[in-house]
């Protein structure tokens, strides 16, 4: 157990000789550690997925999902290290503010892929249905211009 906590302090980008010596400051850096670890991990989960869903090749997948997922987890790991404690709590939104704009962009990233799966039969029926419609109109607009002029058309 000790080397999982060690292992998140690091993605927390803590110092571990200054934790040991501040125990009760542990369990948050082992907080946001994991945080950050699963935030990469999702990361790396939802690009390798995104990028199978369009190439359909599992290598390259599993490569982009690992080089995408090792991005998401360093810029991550050095906005959290880089935070400090301010006196002002608008000073500290500030600080956190590419956080919550990397949150905002990674629930994207992770969410459409899996929305786009979960709803690609609705999808392709829709895409189907207007096919269908711009098809009907594109015979409409043949027909009409045929009755207009009934000499080109022979």
């Amino acid at each position: 157990m000790s080397s999982i906590k060690e292992f998140f302090w690091f993605c927390a980008g803590a110092n571990r000789s200054i934790l040991k010596r501040c125990p009760t400051e542990t369990s948050k850096f082992t907080g946001i550690g994991a945080a950050v670890f699963f935030t990469g991990l999702l990361a790396a989960l939802s690009g390798g997925y995104a990028f199978f869903m369009v190439f359909e090749n599992t290598y390259w997948a599993m490569g982009f999902g690992l080089l995408w997922g090792g991005i998401i987890f360093n810029l991550d790991r050095f906005i959290v290290s880089t935070m400090r404690k301010r006196k002002q709590w608008y000073k500290e939104w500030i600080m956190a503010s590419p956080r919550v704009l990397l949150a905002v962009m990674l629930a994207i990233v992770i969410s459409k892929p899996l929305e786009l799966r979960i709803f690609s039969k609705e999808i392709d029926r829709k895409l189907v249905t207007l096919e269908e419609t711009i098809y009907q109109k594109e015979i409409t607009d043949v027909d009409r211009n045929v009755m207009k002029h009934p000499a080109n058309g022979m």
